[in-house]
């Protein structure tokens, strides 16, 4: 049976499916697979690979959703899967002409229901042993080439025009910066997000720390992106008595 090749098994921040979820996301998969071309199969193969949920990203009340959804295409393109969203102030909606469609294979991680986003955010955060890291150029901080990375690490990337909130600034467990050499003090978010992200990613990759997917994970992200690739699946899934597969981000 065709799988997600996963090269090493480790610890990972966020909780594993169960075996019933596992089990459940092969059986959507070995119905779906065949309606997929070889082609397509291989691409799902590849990006799942790189992908990691040792890095993640958090855009605190991004005021304009272009901006937004330009981080999040950076973060698929760099192998990120879990992006959590602050939108208590800024509420952000989907800008198909940026993200190009990116959204759709991450993990988005929305606390729209919380009576305080912001606490819900960094309670589920450090709950899995991940460290906030407030981008700001004003705290004496690490730069992208020093942090510590021997625990995941979330990026908080503030509102365009003030940066990470007071409350952000106050729970940060590190902060990071961009070394700047001109007259601007700082990157457009986008900019800065996607710097950091591709930097980071650098490190991971050059270290000897277990940054991939482990196998239960890529199980049920094969079943998630495989139903995304089969028109119908939904009801093509019925036929079989099965309902569609879990998600990462609904177990998280």
């Amino acid at each position: 049976m065709r799988g997600f090749f996963c090269p090493e098994i480790h610890a990972v921040p966020y909780a594993l499916p169960t075996s019933a979820d596992v089990a459940h996301a092969r059986a959507c998969a070995e119905v779906l697979r065949p309606l997929v071309t070889e082609a397509r199969l291989a691409k799902l193969d590849h990006v799942a690979i790189h992908r990691s949920r040792h890095l993640s990203v958090v855009l605190e009340n991004v005021y304009q959703s272009r901006n937004a959804s330009a981080v999040m295409r950076s973060a698929d393109g760099l192998g990120l899967l879990d992006v959590h969203l602050i939108e208590n102030e800024n509420a952000w909606s989907r800008n198909k002409g940026v993200a190009k469609g990116a959204s759709q294979w991450l993990n988005l991680h929305r606390y729209l229901h919380a009576p305080d986003p912001r606490l819900a955010c960094v309670e589920s955060l450090k709950a899995k042993g991940i460290q906030v890291v407030v981008t700001s150029p004003h705290a004496e901080g690490h730069t992208p080439e020093n942090l510590p990375l021997d625990r995941p690490v979330a990026l908080v990337m503030g509102t365009e025009f003030s940066g990470a909130s007071d409350f952000m600034m106050a729970h940060a467990d590190a902060f990071v910066e961009i070394p700047m050499h001109g007259f601007a003090e700082s990157f457009n978010i986008s900019v800065a997000a996607a710097i950091l992200m591709q930097r980071v990613r650098t490190r991971l990759e050059q270290s000897e720390l277990s940054w991939r997917l482990h196998p239960d994970e890529h199980a049920v992200l094969s079943a998630e992106w495989i139903f995304k690739s089969v028109r119908n699946a939904q009801g093509i899934l019925a036929r079989h008595g099965l309902t569609p597969p879990p998600t990462l981000a609904s177990l998280s």
